[in-house]
């Protein structure tokens, strides 16, 4: 478990050193490893008055060797402050037909990002804010292999 806690911050550190300035980042962990059916992953927060109207949308994803599937179905809606609503569907493909990981990693943990259409949200007088869900489409009572899944606002 230690073991886990210091890999995630290692790659999350080199991960994040390299790139510019996030207006938002934040992963939530899968409990053992197994996403349920059904089980929808949130992300909300505000941004600041200096964060621009037009943000880059990046889903990050953190899988093992144990992963069933050449790819994974998710659907995100995202809900935003001044009003507008979107739901995507993508049909993200992880592996090569061969079997070889996209992304990066090593050893048993891989990590892959998938980048989204624009997130735009106007500025107001009000507070901004957006509220993010997150659900897999696959059939599977639990997907085995997936350790976290982030979201990166940028």
């Amino acid at each position: 478990m230690i073991r886990k806690i210091i890999l995630t911050f290692v790659v999350i550190f080199s991960i994040t050193s390299c790139q510019k300035k996030s207006a938002y980042q934040n992963a939530e962990t899968i409990p053992d490893s197994k996403w349920a059916m059904g089980q929808i992953i949130n992300f909300r927060d505000s941004l600041t008055e200096n964060d621009p109207e037009k943000l880059r949308f990046e889903i990050n994803l953190r899988h093992t060797n144990i992963y069933p599937y050449q790819n994974i179905w998710l659907y995100i809606q995202t809900k935003c402050s001044d009003g507008t609503t979107r739901m995507d569907s993508i049909d993200w493909t992880i592996s090569e037909p061969n079997g070889r990981w996209l992304g990066t990693g090593w050893g048993s943990l891989y990590n892959i990002s998938y980048q989204l259409p624009d997130l735009e949200i106007k500025k107001n007088n009000q507070k901004r804010w957006f509220y993010i869900e997150i659900q897999h489409g696959l059939r599977d009572e639990y997907i085995k292999g997936v350790e976290n899944v982030g979201v990166r606002l940028y």
